[in-house]
């Protein structure tokens, strides 16, 4: 637009553009033109010529506008057009790798096998399962023929024998009052409905769900192996003998059908508790052979399958606060203590290789919680480590089996034939040992009746936890004693390692102290020497307090009196205990000592002052031990332990001195140690390699 002439009117002129249109408006002031002095033609002209100018602009608006209409016009139509081909695209890519996806998996699937995770019942013409008195069923046929107008099936089936129900929960009440506290694995309050429901089944001819089933037949292997003549009055058996040699049977029928299920149906948590329960009698019966490394193998396996070692991953967080879980915690995380602490104790094949990696798992620690505590939506808050409940025993052990995979991390599988660990961390571990024992809660050292004064427990609760805490002292300082044994003899030698030949000392003598406890407190009776584990540290004080004595015949000795008179007891009721003492016996005689004659043995040099308690703190008054003296548990404080004053042991001494009878082994050592024996002529390695296998 040309510059106005300067004898015209100013005009101004204002350009708005509305929010709602882009339109242009104009205000034109003609106002001021009225008062000024040009002439009326002049101010026509000008505002025709305004008006022109005006309309062009309104024109090019509107081409501009409909230039811009057209333009997001066809650039929406591009863009709707090439989302639409790309949305086409993405469905049918993501079609394609879903179709990909489903027809990997279906392939996979044949290859894993059929899956049983939706079955759970037993086909009914694989087993049978029948009913009968206990007092026969060992007779009772193992395989039926089946009626052959019923099934097309006329081949003999197992038939599984089950007590009768009234004998059932005998069993069941047996397991809960003196076996379960040992390992813990189980919910009682569970229990009951479990009979009952495995029996109604039974009773209506139906099929029974195969983790009951396992898990019942577990526990009448263990109640009848843990039979002793204090259960007659429960009238199931006329001898413990009778029901101890029914034990074999439980087992064999156990596996037949975990045999059968596990690779027809899918296995419970149940079922997985019943395997574990079955791999400790084993392993404390048999040992840890090859069979009880089945069940143990196999329990893991189903473990695992069952989504155990995973049961705290975000994609179970709906059910994280479930009963269910909580036990699941504690099936998991006893087959890893477990699997880390044979990694540690045994020679062989299996020595320093263990298969629960924590980075291969997700699942935290049971709760220290008492079962009556354990419900739906529970806090997931235990109680104190200082309130005693049942989990108490078993979150101990899972400390000290974290020490034994250290062990294992810290001794290269190569060494693991060649001496074992150095010295140096021997003493790192024993350490770590150290600390855990300053951490094990008082009640581990108090009396029934003190638990009960103290912590308000019932009496069978109060026998239980007296009974753990009693158990806990054995293991730990069995793997203490452990540790140390390849530099036991060493330390005779060379002061180097004279403070892991006196911590071997006085942890030999805790293992003794502490089963003297369990018997003088009169509790569990003479199950303990069912199981071959906790005797394997009676084994081993006895060797290393033999040994010392050897080297040392001014020694107190009423340790090893008392060791030779339950392992006494212990040979007949368990076949290892009487093993051990026969091949002990031909190392002696190997070596040419010589039997004395009974007379000599009672003519004296056993008699010797009593043991206190300050004893039990060995030391040697020529050797600074380099290490910090361990605390010791107070085994035989009178404020705790009444029932375990050592002048019981000075008692039980004057018993064999005044003529009591007494085996010929006995003679035979007590006069070796009286000769004084050449401890180097002893093959003490051949001795310590069979004390290395402890399942515990």
């Amino acid at each position: 637009m040309a510059n106005p002439s300067p004898s015209c009117p100013k005009i101004s002129i204002s350009l708005v553009l509305l929010a709602d249109a882009p339109y242009l408006v104009v205000f034109a002031g003609l106002e001021s033109y009225a008062a000024a002095e040009t002439p009326h033609v002049r101010i026509a002209s000008l505002v025709s010529e305004l008006l022109e100018r005006i309309r062009r602009l309104e024109e090019l608006l509107e081409t501009q506008k409909s230039q811009q209409s057209e333009s997001v016009t066809s650039r929406e139509h591009s863009e709707s057009c090439d989302g639409h081909a790309q949305q086409t695209h993405r469905s049918t890519l993501s079609l394609q790798t879903e179709h990909m996806d489903n027809d990997v998996a279906w392939l996979e699937s044949i290859y894993e096998g059929q899956d049983y995770s939706q079955q759970d019942k037993i086909s009914s013409n694989k087993v049978l399962f029948k009913t009968c008195s206990i007092l026969q069923i060992i007779e009772a046929p193992k395989y039926i023929t089946q009626n052959a107008f019923l099934s097309t099936n006329c081949e003999p089936s197992r038939c599984i024998w089950l007590p009768l129900y009234a004998e059932a929960k005998i069993l069941l009440e047996k397991f809960v009052q003196t076996i379960d506290h040992i390992h813990h694995v189980v919910h009682t309050p569970s229990l009951p409905s479990i009979l009952d429901e495995v029996y109604a089944s039974l009773n209506q001819q139906g099929q029974v769900k195969p983790g009951n089933m396992i898990l019942l037949l577990s526990i009448f292997a263990s109640c009848t192996l843990c039979w002793n003549d204090g259960d007659s009055e429960r009238g199931l058996s006329s001898s413990s003998a009778e029901a101890n040699n029914q034990s074999p049977f439980w087992i064999k029928q156990t596996e037949d059908v975990l045999d059968i299920v596990h690779r027809t149906t899918s296995v419970s948590i149940e079922g997985v508790q019943g395997i574990v329960i079955c791999s400790f009698i084993l392993g404390h019966s048999e040992g840890f052979v090859r069979r009880c490394r089945f069940f143990y193998n196999m329990a893991l396996l189903l473990a695992r399958e069952l989504g155990l070692h995973r049961l705290d991953h975000p994609s179970n967080v709906a059910s994280v606060n479930s009963a269910q879980t909580e036990i699941g915690r504690r099936v998991w995380w006893y087959l890893v203590a477990s699997d880390w602490a044979l990694a540690a104790r045994f020679n062989g094949v299996f020595q320093g290789v263990y298969q629960c990696h924590m980075r291969h798992m997700m699942t935290k620690k049971p709760q220290n919680l008492n079962d009556e505590d354990i419900i739906d939506g529970m806090s997931l808050i235990g109680k104190p480590l200082s309130h005693p409940t049942m989990m108490s025993y078993p979150l101990l052990r899972i400390r000290l089996s974290e020490i034994s995979r250290n062990i294992v991390d810290r001794t290269p599988l190569v060494m693991s034939h060649g001496g074992g660990p150095s010295h140096d961390v021997v003493m790192d571990i024993d350490t770590e040992l150290q600390t855990l024992l300053n951490d094990i809660p008082a009640f581990f050292s108090m009396s029934r009746d003190s638990l009960i004064a103290t912590f308000r427990l019932s009496p069978s609760r109060a026998d239980n936890i007296f009974h753990q805490g009693c158990m806990f002292n054995s293991l730990f300082y069995s793997q203490r004693c452990k540790i140390h044994l390849p530099y036991f003899s060493r330390g005779f030698a060379d002061s180097t390692y004279a403070s892991s030949r006196q911590i071997c000392i006085q942890s030999a003598r805790l293992m003794i102290q502490t089963e003297l406890k369990i018997e003088n407190s009169g509790q569990c009776g003479v199950t303990r020497y069912k199981f071959i584990g906790f005797l394997l540290g009676l084994f081993m004080a006895t060797i290393v307090l033999l040994m010392d004595l050897c080297h040392n015949k001014s020694k107190p000795r009423g340790e090893i009196i008392e060791a030779f008179r339950m392992l006494e007891k212990a040979r007949h009721e368990s076949e290892t205990a009487a093993r051990f003492l026969d091949s002990l016996m031909q190392v002696l005689r190997k070596h040419k000592v010589a039997p004395p004659t009974p007379a000599d043995s009672q003519s004296g040099g056993l008699n010797e002052q009593p043991l206190t308690a300050a004893e039990a703190v060995i030391s040697d008054a020529g050797i600074t031990p380099p290490y910090s003296e361990p605390t010791m548990m107070p085994l035989a404080s009178s404020t705790t332990l009444e029932s375990t004053d050592v002048s019981n042991i000075t008692m039980a001494e004057d018993g064999f001195m005044n003529g009591a009878v007494f085996p010929s082994y006995f003679d035979e050592l007590t006069q070796t140690f009286e000769q004084g024996v050449d401890a180097g002529s002893f093959d003490w390695d051949n001795i310590f390699s069979g004390l290395n296998s402890s399942f515990i």
